[in-house]
């Protein structure tokens, strides 16, 4: 399974949705959150600078404050035009008969194996950005722990809610 993650390919003879590919409206979704993410750290950090001009907390190198401005600004394009690309294309699912995979990482690359017989809940959010952009984020939590799908089309995200759903009731039945 694994290899067929890393080379793309999916499983042969096993009843499965495809792997699917990320949504461009996803990846949009992704560039905004993290640009709103990165404008909310910017409002602090600035406070922070002109509450210390003014009340004098401590005295920092120039030279400091833009070194540390630096760094920030390049971590802030990593999160704002090269993160969300790279999220888009090593985050995938897979949805069999009996199991839910979930595929996620851009270091370290995971494969997560949930039975759907172990399935307890799934829950779909809906933010107020990912309203606008029409996409849901699915929960799946079991006994031992709650994961996470990429975002996904809201139609996509309930589909697969409601199949899971479904394949719950037919295996308790």
């Amino acid at each position: 399974m694994l290899s067929n993650y890393l080379t793309g390919s999916n499983q042969k003879g096993v009843s499965a949705m495809n792997t699917n590919e990320t949504n461009v409206d996803v990846v949009r979704y992704w560039r905004i959150k993290a640009f709103i993410h990165c404008l909310i750290f910017l409002v602090i950090l600035i406070s922070l600078y002109f509450l210390n001009q003014f009340l004098d907390f401590i005295t920092v190198p120039e030279w400091t404050l833009l070194f540390v401005l630096l760094i920030l600004v390049a971590q802030w394009l990593f999160y704002i035009a090269f993160r969300p690309s790279l999220k888009a294309k090593h985050w995938r699912y897979d949805l069999y008969e009996n199991q839910l995979i979930i595929f996620k990482g851009l270091w370290v690359r995971q494969q997560i194996s949930i039975p759907l017989t172990r399935v307890q809940n799934i829950e779909s959010d809906i933010g107020p950005v990912a309203k606008a952009f029409d996409i849901a984020e699915l929960r799946v939590t079991t006994a031992s722990q709650t994961n996470y799908l990429p975002e996904l089309k809201r139609e996509e995200a309930f589909e697969i809610q409601r199949k899971i759903q479904e394949r719950i009731q037919t295996s308790l039945t």
